[in-house]
């Protein structure tokens, strides 16, 4: 029976080791002695061989998964080595009841390691480029601890590894995995001379504490482990009284006993009493504060959501000082300024969190407006001044406070901003986390955004961005994304606008552990095409361009204009619904609805720098312009006025109508002699839900590259999945001379309910 307990406390301290990256010596040594009952000088050098074993075999899930940085773990676990061979020769000459209340020590501060939770050290806190000295003298002393007394590795060597390796808190369990092996061998080999191990005990108890430690290493980062962490905290402080009453002498240990019930006694109280004050602790709130005057946080913070581009930016203020900054704003600013005003902010600084492709940043409007600077990424260059901000600088507000992590992979530059209620704050309010971080995606790597760069070195960035700078906040630390569900800047945005680091470790397919050719094949999989303005967007926003003046395009245009233009090679945008444009449009219009994601739409089928004449639905033509604006479009020369009343005047030949057919309608033609073309203009992704028999699918964003590719004079009916892309196809190819062009009232979702099978 001694047996069986002894094998399965071997895969919990496995698992311990895989999970916390340490504590399996402090498990390791009492269940041999315990348990197994091996001698007190025995089990601590085979707990030294088990945890090495251990640590090996552990470490190889993390390093495939990039967590061990090889160069600052094998510099701290050389001079480790040294301290744990020198311990673990010391150990000889010390008695085995004094190893043991050491033992038990290092116990009680492990637990109380554990009870107070890993720190998460702020990255603006890390010291990576301290001197190697440092990082040497720290790992020979774990390792002497380590080396007498067989326990302290794990819980010593994590934080130095964040303190003074600058190391993220995955990347330092990782790393410290192979700092254990190393010194555990090393203090092994000085306690090798003066004890002799029972192997046939030993090995059954690695094997099965490796088999843990995989177990471990895969449950890291996937899990939250605060709940298990303060459970074992607990089990550890509790045997580390055991232990010490053990060896104590017996008239000292009733002395021992009553002043650990003091120290019980006068936690427990002072627990009741801080909670009594401040209420138990509560989730972070996933909705972003605008705080009221009552409220003690003095930070002001407003989500500015933009639907028809599925674009969030965001203010960020504070109160005490007035002092604001807008994130990633769009081009028609006002209602940043009225939103700062109205909460007595004045707006000092404006933060791209990288060179945006799908929409032209407000940047420059805003500083023509406010005076204020303009800040990108240190990689960042442009044709105008901006402030290039580094790793880890922190940006004051007053107590509020940004930081700046540099997160490259959906571009070079791209960084992203936590955000602190007060500079002393060791968790952020939340991260914005621009392009690299969605919910429930990330970022693509293969914009035209980054140029010069490919999609393939971007993917490793990204890869590093992702699994080892943003999985290594803290989980309750709130995230805002630049883009929600829609936008093409990835492929599976969530609909949600807030969520946490915690939430999207454990739901967010990126975001958990894996290496980084399975990450880059993950992420590259499936993306939509982009639309055609990407390029265009990205390099206008590098440039000293002109401000946003909606008033010079608002102009009202006589239909002798609008026909002139359009003759001319002017672009008509013809933003009415479907219906209203198949029951009368002027020739050659594009049909663009105005209901949807027209900005979109439109830049994927005009070229910009073309010039844009616009017939609006009644009351929206500035709307509409200020639409197109967004994404570069500002070339709309006017609007054509009362659109209905200008076609009764129109020539003949000028007024065309557009075809649309039922789904039992194109079911015939598709059973007729000659069947239609059917194109199928929705993305890859969406092919997931059905497709009719024989359609090519051509995206969208695709079609303008592959007019070539649609036959001039065969029948073809366009559908997409609800009826307003399909408009907008039917009504480019219409223009590009295919006139014998239909599409499919409903899109798929009508046919696919006409076809669906009927319940009896």
């Amino acid at each position: 029976m001694t047996l069986v307990l002894t094998l399965a406390a071997a895969v919990l301290i496995g698992v311990t080791l895989g999970v916390f990256g340490g504590g399996g010596s402090i498990l390791t040594t009492p269940a041999l002695m315990y348990l197994a009952g091996v001698d007190a000088k025995q089990a601590i050098a085979m707990s030294l061989f088990v945890v090495g074993v251990t640590s090996v075999v552990g470490a190889v899930p993390h390093a495939r998964a990039g967590r061990i940085r090889w160069r600052t773990g094998l510099l701290f676990g050389a001079a480790g080595m040294a301290g744990a061979y020198a311990g673990g020769r010391l150990a000889a000459f010390v008695p085995a009841h004094v190893l043991l209340i050491a033992f038990g020590i290092m116990m009680t501060a492990t637990a109380g390691a554990m009870l107070r939770g890993r720190e998460e050290f702020e990255p603006g806190h890390r010291a990576g480029n301290r001197a190697a000295g440092r990082i040497m003298l720290e790992g020979a002393s774990v390792g002497l601890v380590t080396g007498l007394v067989g326990a302290g590795g794990g819980f010593l060597v994590v934080p130095a590894l964040a303190l003074l390796g600058g190391l993220p808190m995955p990347v330092a369990v990782g790393t410290s995995l192979l700092v254990i092996a190393m010194k555990s061998f090393a203090g092994l080999a000085g306690h090798l001379q003066s004890v002799q191990i029972d192997w046939t005990l030993a090995l059954p108890v690695a094997a099965l504490a490796a088999a843990g430690g995989v177990l471990g290493s895969r449950l890291a980062g996937k899990v939250a482990p605060e709940r298990l962490r303060t459970g074992f905290g607990w089990f550890v402080l509790v045997m580390s009284v055991f232990v010490i009453a053990r060896e104590l002498p017996a008239q000292a240990r009733p002395i021992f006993l009553a002043a650990v019930s003091l120290a019980a006694l006068a936690g427990a109280i002072t627990l009741t009493v801080r909670r009594s004050r401040h209420g138990t602790a509560a989730l972070p709130a996933l909705v972003p504060r605008k705080e009221t005057e009552a409220m003690q946080s003095p930070m002001y913070f407003a989500q500015h959501y933009l639907e028809c581009l599925s674009q969030a930016s965001y203010l960020i203020g504070d109160r005490r000082t007035g002092r604001a900054v807008v994130v990633d704003p769009r081009r028609d600013v006002s209602e940043y300024l009225d939103d700062a005003a109205a909460n007595g902010l004045r707006i000092e600084g404006v933060i791209n969190t990288h060179f945006h492709a799908d929409f032209v940043s407000g940047h420059l409007e805003l500083a023509a407006r406010t005076g204020a600077w303009i800040g990108y990424g240190a990689r960042a260059e442009a044709e105008f001044p901006i402030r290039k901000l580094r790793d880890r600088e922190r940006i004051g507000l007053g107590e509020v406070t940004l930081e700046i992590m540099e997160t490259p992979g959906h571009t070079p530059e791209s960084i992203s901003v936590l955000v602190f209620e007060h500079p002393g704050d060791g968790t952020p309010y939340g991260v914005l986390t621009g392009d690299a971080l969605f919910i429930g995606d990330v970022g693509r790597p293969d914009l035209l955004a980054s140029f010069g760069v490919g999609a393939d070195e971007l993917g490793r960035m990204l890869y590093d961005t992702v699994q080892h700078k943003l999985m290594a906040l803290p989980d309750q630390t709130r995230l805002f994304p630049a883009h929600g569900a829609g936008s093409a800047c990835g492929k599976n945005l969530s609909t949600e606008l807030q969520s946490t680091i915690g939430a999207q470790r454990l739901s967010n397919y990126a975001c958990v552990p894996m290496g980084e050719r399975e990450f880059l094949d993950i992420v590259t999989e499936g993306q939509p095409p982009a639309p055609g303005y990407f390029g265009y967007d990205a390099l206008l926003n590098r440039k000293e361009r002109e401000l946003l003046k909606v008033e010079e395009h608002l102009r009202e245009l006589p239909l002798g204009d609008v026909l002139a233009r359009r003759d001319a090679g002017a672009v008509v945008v013809d933003a009415r619904d479907p219906q209203e444009f198949a029951a009368g449009h002027l020739a050659g219009s594009l049909n663009v609805p105005a209901d949807g994601r027209f900005a979109e739409q439109a830049g994927m089928l005009i070229e910009p720098g073309r010039e844009i004449v616009v017939i609006a639905p009644d009351g929206r033509a500035e709307e509409i312009i200020v639409r197109l604006a967004r994404i570069g479009l500002d070339t709309a020369a006017g609007f054509l006025a009362d659109p209905e009343d200008a076609f009764t005047r129109a020539p003949e030949g000028d007024i065309a109508r557009a075809e649309r057919i039922t789904f039992a309608e194109l079911r015939d033609e598709l059973g007729g002699a000659e069947p239609p073309l059917v194109i199928d203009v929705r993305n890859a992704g969406e092919l997931a839900a059905g497709t009719i028999e024989g359609a090519v699918n051509i995206p969208l964003a695709e079609l303008p590259g592959r007019l070539d590719a649609v036959p001039a004079a065969r029948r073809i009916v366009v559908h997409c999945a609800g009826g307003a892309r399909s408009s907008a196809a039917a009504s480019l190819l219409r223009r590009a001379g295919r006139t014998r062009v239909a599409d499919l009232l409903g899109g798929y979702g009508a046919w696919a309910a006409a076809h669906a099978p009927t319940e009896t």
